[in-house]
Formats: structure tokens, sequence, C-alpha cells
């Protein structure tokens, strides 16, 4: 008998589309499989079929970010710092506009201590490697003399990473918010 591989990797892929909409609205510790299966019209066993345990979804979750980001970061490593400066604003914006979620890296943080260990793992890494960029883009930036701040670009960077996660997640209250971390970062940086 042979196994339909396409509908099974779909499947697959269709039960991490409808987990990261999950993830990223209500939170990883807010949903169960019932809401996956549902909302996919299958039983709960279709999901334990590809994903045992809800931790090994929550991985492959997070491997998917990591996968994103990679790819993100290397679609733009030629661009100028401006450029850069304006792709991450407008990923950060990106997030919002999907029913005001919160990108992966914020819920994330919000329920790291509740998570599994390995999922843990695996978030630490991420919010590592988005950090590490942010950094390397605010030091590409000072190196190429586009931006102009006191401090180090350690400091800088991990202002910038903090100060978008902080306003993505303070823009589900007022929507201005967003735009005001953005405004004040660029002057930061000195590139208004």
């Amino acid at each position: 008998m042979k196994i339909d591989t396409d509908a099974k990797n779909d499947t697959r892929k269709r039960i991490m589309d409808i987990a990261e909409e999950l993830l990223l609205t209500r939170g990883f510790n807010a949903f169960s499989y019932q809401w996956v299966s549902s909302e996919l019209g299958v039983r709960n066993a279709a999901i334990h079929y590809h994903f045992p345990h809800k931790t090994d979804l929550g991985v492959a979750l997070i491997e998917r970010y990591r996968r994103r980001l990679s790819r993100f970061i290397e679609a733009q490593a030629a661009l100028p710092p401006r450029e850069q400066l304006e792709r991450y604003f407008e990923l950060a914006h990106s997030y919002f506009r999907q029913d005001r979620q919160v990108c992966p890296s914020g819920m994330l943080c919000t329920e790291f201590h509740t998570l599994p260990d390995a999922m843990r793992d695996q978030a630490a890494a991420f919010i590592g490697e988005m950090r590490d960029w942010s950094i390397d883009l605010a030091a590409r930036g000072r190196d190429l003399g586009v931006f102009h701040y006191p401090g180090s670009a350690e400091e800088m960077g991990v202002l910038m990473f903090s100060a978008l996660q902080g306003g993505l997640q303070l823009a589900r209250v007022d929507d201005g918010w967003l735009d005001t971390v953005k405004r004040q970062i660029t002057r930061l940086l000195g590139v208004e």
C-alpha cells in the first residue's frame, strides 16, 4: 500500500499553521489538541499521529520560526542598515496586522517559565538568534556611519529588540504604541 506523502505533509503543515495562529493569539498553554482538531475537522488522533505530544508540536513550531528567521536574515544581508531597520519594523507590524498577534519571541518569552524543557531550550536559542541579529544590525549601522547612538552596539541592539517586543505587546491595548516605539528607535539611532 502506497502512502500519500503529499497529503501527510499537507496535514502536518495545516496542523502547524493552526497551532501557530493559536500560539500567537492565545499562547501555547491556552490551546489544546481539541482546538486544533476542531479547526482542522479531524479527530485528535490525527494530530497525535503527527505530533505524539503537545511539546513535539511546540518544538516543531519554534524550529519553523528559527528557519524563517534565518531566511529573513539571509534575504536582507546585503541591504543597507537603514533598509534592514525598516524591514525589522515591518516584521513587527506584520504580526500586529494579523489579528493583533504578538510575534513568536514575545509570546514565548511571556510563557517561558511554564513551557516544557525542550521548548524552553528551542525558545532560548530562537530569542538569542533574534537578539544577536539586532545587535549585529546596530553594529553594522554604526560601522558604516549610518547609525549614531551612545553606548555599545550590544546595548542598542538589545534595546531595539526589547522595545519592539514590548511595543508589539502594548499595541494590543493602544494601536499607537508600536509606531511610537519605532519613531523613538529611529531617533535614538540618529537616522530620522
